[in-house]
């Protein structure tokens, strides 16, 4: 591998640091107007505070009733003046259970501590990554943190208060065990993160084909665990109506446009906005599990495990296309990109032999994703999150052209 000369190397950093920096004054000027919506309980971790509340006063049977839910939230989010009815808990039950000490404190204080353990979460992926990503050897966890926080999609989940920057750790731990080979300890890492299955599944189904059979071993055993503590919770019965009562709140969300597909930086997003103005939804809906299967196999071909060379690579694409192919896409779940992002930086720090056009294209990528007013327009104004799916689907493209190169310099092949 080439490398690029030292005085190189410090002049992107010193760019990408003054880069991150105009960044962080939007999502300053944002979460200054959102405190009074924050401390009324609009974001979404209501929906965790309520959900843990229904377990801590004994009510776990009720947990997905809107009843309930309502009841509950209206006792700290009463002034929330957009629902006539409860934000819905849909996460498994064994995920409220994290957030039950939460509910020993006021919600606005339960909110900013939540916050704070999710910047504890994204440090300790720092030290996790640093084995693996060499770059990160040389930078402060106050400047990861910087940057972590000039991310549109990681402010808007501290933004709303959700809970995927642990999946994001996760994912993490995913990263570094396959890398150690370390196959079970990867699956229940993935076990772990079920709590998000619609993120979590397509990676498992990649690394199945690769046939580490492992992953699965540690994948099921530790969901197991997690399902029985679900059905302690809710019973045999609730557990077993529990996916019709999500696809059933998917659907009713989706009728109600509170949650619809263009705002998702998804393939689903992208393509049901390209295709449901002229063809019925069925046909919609099969065109996009047709694509979504061709990109999991492209990541799943660009991902070698035996290939050295090319694996920091090929899961970036892989973690790539689990965001894309996932049902339920939402701004602060690309939060999942901060590992190709890091593993991308590295490639583009490190290797001096890359070809010029590849090289501007993952540059612009990295641009864009971290170009918050792109985001926050996006987002909050126009609503056509989908666009974003463009920008992956670039970078994957971007992404396997380099492998492909890679591989063929190399003399190695895919198997």
């Amino acid at each position: 591998m080439d490398h690029a000369p030292p005085a190189r190397n410090k002049s992107y950093r010193v760019l990408v640091f003054l880069f991150l920096v105009c960044m962080l004054p939007l999502h300053v000027v944002i979460a200054w107007n959102s405190v009074d919506l924050i401390r009324k309980g609009y974001p979404d971790f209501s929906t965790f505070y309520s959900g843990a509340a229904i377990l801590r006063q004994g009510l776990g049977k009720q947990l997905y009733d809107e009843q309930t839910q309502y009841k509950v939230q209206q006792e700290f989010a009463a002034g929330v003046s957009i629902r006539q009815g409860p934000l819905p808990y849909i996460h498994p039950p064994f995920e409220a259970v994290w957030f039950t000490p939460f509910t020993l404190l006021s919600y606005p204080t339960a909110f900013v501590m939540w916050d704070a353990l999710n910047l504890v979460f994204l440090a300790i992926l720092f030290y996790v990554l640093r084995e693996a990503v060499p770059w990160l050897q040389q930078v402060s966890v106050a400047l990861w943190l910087l940057g972590c926080l000039a991310f549109f999609p990681v402010f808007f989940a501290l933004l709303q208060g959700q809970d995927i920057l642990v999946l994001v750790l996760l994912f993490g731990g995913v990263y570094v065990f396959l890398r150690r080979d370390s196959d079970l300890m990867a699956g229940c890492c993935l076990g772990l993160g079920i709590f998000r299955f619609h993120l979590v599944l397509p990676l498992v189904l990649i690394l199945l084909y690769r046939r580490r059979s492992k992953v699965l071993l540690g994948f099921v055993a530790t969901a197991a665990v997690l399902g029985l503590i679900s059905v302690a919770i809710i019973g045999w019965e609730g557990m077993l109506s529990y996916p019709s009562h999500v696809w059933q709140l998917e659907q009713s969300m989706e009728r109600r446009q509170t949650v619809i597909p263009i705002r998702m930086a998804s393939l689903r997003g992208l393509m049901d906005n390209l295709l449901l103005p002229h063809v019925p939804k069925l046909i919609s809906d099969i065109a996009i599990s047709i694509a979504s299967f061709a990109l999991m196999l492209f990541a799943a071909h660009n991902w070698n495990p035996r290939d050295r060379a090319t694996f920091d690579l090929g899961f970036a694409v892989c973690v790539v296309v689990t965001v894309l192919v996932s049902y339920h896409t939402l701004a602060y779940d690309l939060s999942l990109l901060l590992l190709p992002v890091a593993i991308g930086v590295q490639y583009l720090f490190e290797n001096d032999g890359m070809r010029p056009e590849i090289r501007a294209l993952l540059i612009i990528v990295l641009f864009l994703l971290f170009f918050s007013p792109l985001h926050a327009v996006l987002v909050m104004r126009e609503g056509h999150y989908d666009l974003i799916a463009l920008v992956l689907l670039l970078w994957c493209w971007a992404l396997g052209r380099e492998i492909s190169t890679t591989r063929r310099l190399r003399g190695l092949t895919a198997s």
